[in-house]
């Protein structure tokens, strides 16, 4: 099941450290399209331990055939065979001696070697450790829900090893959020023990069950709870009574709890209250809509272009105030495929500008990686312009490229705005800035990854073909406040978007300024669908 392999390799590589090459090109976590790459070197390293294997097999099965000759040698007793006999003593042994000498898997160290710059790096690890912890703040999901593949209520038939949940609570050990770390931990424990008596291999790549128990205890000093810190530390040397260290901070716990005033001030978490916009509620489309936002309705837009009254587009109005509708049927199939094959190459790390640093730095507040196209930069490009000019009824030569971005693991975008300016400054000294947002959804997405807007309390899903629309600025020339917005995470998928800016600046004949709203529909854009309700 592609899905369930996909959701293997975005939680396993939470766990896998190899390699410290820096290179924009990667951050394997922020583009689910590069997760292909990852698959493939899995397959070429998966590849290269079966040769291995197969030289220690030819190996060993040389070794075999020589004691067998070395048997049937020692059944003869004639002279000839006492001079055979002789001679091997004094020269078969030192080939043996240089034969066993020699290393195999020299050719494979040295391929996995060349392997490392392609592996994720430390910061794909920080980019996949975040995005989960977004996911699961998100969407309400325990770590014992997530480990078993119960992702958001869907079963999938994926699930995480004792492993992959240790190092995502070693993760938010070191952000201070001891209380989800400790049931990461918890959740790793249980892992471990449905997993039963481990392998060679398990017990040389770990955790153990000490080591667990050790990570328990740490964080529960961290929580200021002795006894289940003493509790986590007696179990660990239960499973390995002669560490030293763990010894070591057992007897340290418990001086602490005889000399120590018994209430001391926990460790400060981070609030995750501040970050209510950025982790928005209702990403699962399970809130309730405004009364009043049930009333709305569907048209076919015959009236922004006289191409439009043979092919009329079916459009979704969405909301009035601030305006905002869903086109149905945008992009065709062909389209969707070509924008996606031909970007891919071309995507790199989101970025945003450091003022202060003046440079650009890889975004923080979004995880994904995109690349910009003209408006002619091909045949479709030209073809979207023009779809988007008799839709909206907008002049789209006054636009920005279009923004063509692929979101990665629990991929986001924190809640923001698209304008540029202050109502005070929009239009100063010429400055140009976002009238409209256009936002096309170039494939399905299994689960998440819907667009969210806390101002009006609706969330967007990605269906292939659908293109999203509101203004930014009123018709009095001011910032929509409620067309704040959020991508919220993806939980299982790719998400592909095309977000495309529309400027105020060439508009002024489109959509001129008014005073009152209600007049929005005698304008030539699209708000003259209102007057067909």
């Amino acid at each position: 099941m592609r899905i369930g392999k996909l959701l293997l390799v975005i939680v396993s590589s939470l766990s896998l450290r190899l390699g410290r090459t820096k290179d924009i090109q990667q951050r394997y976590a922020r583009s689910v399209v590069n997760m292909d790459e990852l698959l493939k070197t899995e397959e070429d390293l998966v590849h290269n331990l079966e040769e291995y294997t197969a030289r220690l097999s030819k190996k060993g099965s040389n070794i075999r055939w020589w004691i067998r000759q070395m048997e049937e040698l020692h059944q003869k007793g004639n002279p000839v065979n006492s001079f055979s006999l002789i001679r091997h003593m004094q020269a078969d042994w030192l080939m043996w001696k240089q034969y066993l000498e020699k290393p195999v898997g020299v050719e494979s160290v040295a391929f996995i070697k060349s392997k490392n710059s392609a592996l994720p790096q430390e910061d794909d690890m920080m980019d996949a450790a975040i995005a989960m912890r977004r996911m699961q703040a998100t969407y309400k999901m325990e770590p014992s829900d997530i480990a078993k593949g119960l992702l958001d209520g869907v079963q999938y038939n994926s699930s995480l090893a004792s492993i992959d949940c240790l190092a995502m609570a070693r993760h938010l050990m070191n952000e201070w959020r001891w209380t989800t770390a400790e049931q990461w931990i918890l959740t790793a424990i249980e892992s471990l023990d449905r997993v039963g008596s481990p392998s060679e291999m398990q017990s040389l790549r770990g955790p153990t069950q000490a080591e667990l128990f050790r990570a328990l205890g740490q964080v529960r000093v961290e929580k200021r709870n002795t006894d289940g810190a003493l509790t986590a530390y007696q179990a660990a040397l239960k499973h390995s009574p002669h560490d030293s260290e763990i010894f070591e901070e057992y007897q340290s716990i418990e001086v602490r709890v005889l000399t120590s005033p018994p209430a001391e001030p926990i460790k400060e978490e981070p609030d995750d209250d501040i970050e209510e916009m950025e982790l928005p509620p209702c990403c699962s489309g399970r809130c309730e809509v405004p009364q009043k936002l049930r009333r709305l309705y569907c048209v076919y837009n015959h009236v922004t272009s006289p191409f439009l009254k043979l092919a009329p587009i079916k459009t979704e109005i969405l909301s009035v105030d601030p305006f905002m509708i869903l086109y149905h049927d945008m992009v065709t199939a062909k389209e969707g495929v070509f924008l996606r094959s031909s970007s891919k190459g071309l995507l790199l790390p989101s970025q945003t500008i450091n003022y202060e640093k003046k440079l650009y730095e890889i975004a923080k507040f979004r995880t994904s990686k995109s690349t910009w196209l003209d408006n002619d930069a091909n045949q479709v490009t030209l073809r979207l312009t023009e779809r988007l000019a008799d839709a909206t009824g907008l002049n789209i030569n006054h636009s920005e490229p279009f923004h063509v971005i692929n979101y990665g693991i629990g991929g986001f975008f924190e809640s923001h705005y698209d304008v540029l300016f202050s109502d005070e400054n929009r239009f100063l000294h010429g400055q140009i800035d976002r009238m409209a947002t256009t936002l096309f959804y170039l494939n399905d997405v299994p689960q998440g990854g819907g667009t969210y807007f806390p101002g009006v309390n609706i969330t967007v899903f990605p269906r292939f073909g659908t293109v999203l629309f509101w203004y930014n600025i009123d018709t009095k020339g001011d910032q929509q406040i409620r067309t704040m917005h959020s991508g919220c995470p993806v939980i299982v998928g790719s998400k592909w978007v095309v977000s495309k800016w529309v400027n105020a600046n060439g508009q002024e004949f489109r959509r001129p300024c008014l005073d009152l709203n209600s007049h929005s529909k005698y304008m030539p854009s699209v708000e003259k669908l209102i007057k067909l309700k």
